[in-house]
């Protein structure tokens, strides 16, 4: 069984590069990947549209707007979360400081297996 057999995640990346490495990476693990959205507007169009069982949020987005007000809302859904961002952690806000950071540039399998244990804990 693959490590996200039939979930679906959220990529909210800036970088279509990476957000297609990622999606590809997810693809290859069994999940269904949303995305990649490169603002707060496109992300929160996507949850809006699909049931999302995780997620994987770069910091910084399309004009410098940050992704913590999609954070915020998956939070509010409890849905598990993972940072990966070429930004330092100091831009975290204390209420996501507890989420895992992956510093760019990251092999998205190791994201995946993350999110893998964060939604087995669900």
């Amino acid at each position: 069984m693959a490590l996200l057999d039939g979930r679906t995640i959220l990529i909210v990346e800036n970088d279509p590069a990476i957000g297609l490495d990622v999606r590809a990476t997810l693809f290859s693990a069994g999940a269904i990947p949303v995305g990649p959205a490169n603002s707060v507007e496109a992300a929160f169009a996507l949850i809006s549209d699909n049931a999302i069982d995780g997620a994987i949020l770069d910091i910084r987005l399309h004009k410098d707007e940050l992704v913590f007000p999609v954070a915020d809302t998956l939070q509010a859904l409890r849905v598990p979360y993972v940072f990966a961002s070429g930004r330092s952690t100091a831009l975290m806000p204390l209420r996501h400081g507890d989420r895992p950071f992956f510093d760019k540039p990251f092999r998205a399998e190791e994201i995946v297996e993350a999110l893998a244990k964060l939604l087995d804990r669900e």
